[in-house]
């Protein structure tokens, strides 16, 4: 059974190709996105260990000077205000990749029901 490779089965050929390679691709960021909700990849350190001493006076020596409480409770709301950017990028980004594999999806089984078709007849044909 020969095929032909006419421009017609080429283009359903390569559409189908593109198709699957962007199904997977979105899978795979699927994947990805729902493992960074259900275990976020970020450091849990708390905020007084993220404080680093700054040189005090004209002396080369450090001294340790703790932020207040203020400025710690500033900290731990900025800190809670990134955490729920993040989290809402992760989704957000989910939702993106699960679009790319619904809107792939169809695009491919379409192509690819045009192509079967053309195949059959000509490999029919071809045994007469």
């Amino acid at each position: 059974m020969t095929k032909s490779w006419g421009i017609k089965n080429l283009y359903f050929y390569m559409v189908c190709l593109v198709t699957l390679f962007l199904f997977v691709g979105g899978a795979i960021a699927t994947i990805n996105s729902a493992m960074e909700l259900a275990l976020p990849d970020k450091p849990n350190v708390p905020l007084i260990y993220v404080y680093y001493p700054e040189p005090k006076g004209e002396s080369a020596q450090t001294v340790f000077d703790p932020p207040g409480l203020e400025e710690l409770e500033k900290r731990r709301a900025e800190q809670e205000e990134i955490e729920v950017r993040y989290q809402g990028y992760t989704k957000r980004r989910l939702l993106n990749s699960l679009a790319l594999m619904i809107i792939a999806a169809p695009f491919y089984f379409y192509h690819w029901r045009q192509v079967k078709p053309v195949s059959r007849k000509r490999g029919l044909t071809d045994e007469n």
